[in-house]
């Protein structure tokens, strides 16, 4: 079983490449939650989430720590299920690890996880299953077994609709790539157009590097749809609508659009917040976005 600990978490931050926003995150997430006796016994580092697991719990107990270790010890001493097992033959120390899966800012660095294997997070748990083969080649980029270069996008808005809303977006070649990138958008604050630039920025800094055949892995099925469904019936119509209207977003698109054109571009829809590393980055990156902008 892997087991992890708080200095792990600021190995994951420095992997974004990113060090100006390192105590920004490391200050808003250094409480950790243990709770021992509850819903979903584990450590969690936020109250909004240890509270849903002891609310209303006949018996919970839980307390907060300033390290996973103090964490740890504290679910080690009293949880039920770990004397039990305890009693049972069974290693404490693989019974603490198991709680630490549930902070989400402490996963396992992905990066380094067997071409067998895969995360999965049902619940804030992480399981191992089968991963399809992801070769990396000699520059240093993530490549398919067709010879697309993988990169993942990500865009961010905070108070989305609101008029004090800020975005950014986030680019993500790999683990401390040079080519990724985080930026705050310019000019309206929405999480669509952080959407689209991230892909436009993706394709521009993949022609720069040289890379003929890109693979876009975005989370925004809004993206998905304007690409497969919308694009080809609106450049067709001049870029209008079915009802004769300009599309939101109109210059973003086309912008976009150009970009991709210079590529080889194909686009994968991935599941957004399940374990998948490279999601995990792009979306860590684009959040870090949002707090740089005014």
């Amino acid at each position: 079983m892997y087991k992890l600990y708080s200095s792990q978490l600021h190995k994951q931050l420095n992997l974004l490449k990113c060090p100006i926003e390192l105590n920004i995150i490391s200050n808003s997430i250094m409480s950790f939650y243990a709770v021992a006796k509850g819903r979903n016994p584990g450590i969690y580092y936020n109250w909004s989430d240890c509270e849903v697991q002891i609310k209303k719990f006949s018996g919970a107990r839980y307390k907060k720590f300033s390290t996973a270790k103090e964490a740890e010890n504290f679910i080690n001493l009293n949880s039920e299920k770990t004397k039990n097992d305890t009693q049972q033959g069974s290693s404490s120390s693989k019974k603490v690890s198991k709680y630490c899966q549930n902070i989400p800012s402490l996963k396992r660095d992905f990066s380094k996880i067997s071409p067998e294997e895969k995360i999965n997070v049902s619940s804030k748990r992480i399981k191992i299953i089968d991963l399809p083969k992801q070769n990396k080649n000699v520059d240093g980029f993530l490549e398919d077994e067709n010879g697309y270069i993988e990169v993942y996008t990500d865009g961010a808005c905070k108070f989305n609709g609101r008029g004090n809303a800020k975005a950014g977006f986030g680019v993500w070649f790999g683990d401390n790539h040079p080519l990724n990138v985080v930026q705050a958008l310019d000019g309206k604050a929405t999480n669509n157009r952080a959407e689209i630039k991230a892909v436009t920025m993706a394709a521009e800094q993949a022609e720069k590097a040289g890379i003929k055949k890109l693979r876009v892995n975005t989370d925004s099925q809004f993206l998905i749809d304007c690409i497969t469904k919308w694009m080809p019936n609106w450049k067709k119509n001049g870029w209008v609508t079915s009802k004769n209207e300009t599309p939101k977003n109109k210059t973003e698109l086309i912008e976009m659009d150009e970009a991709c054109a210079k590529l080889d571009v194909k686009f994968n829809h991935v599941r957004g917040h399940c374990g998948i590393h490279g999601n995990e980055m792009a979306d860590r990156l684009a959040n870090l976005a949002c707090e740089r902008s005014s």
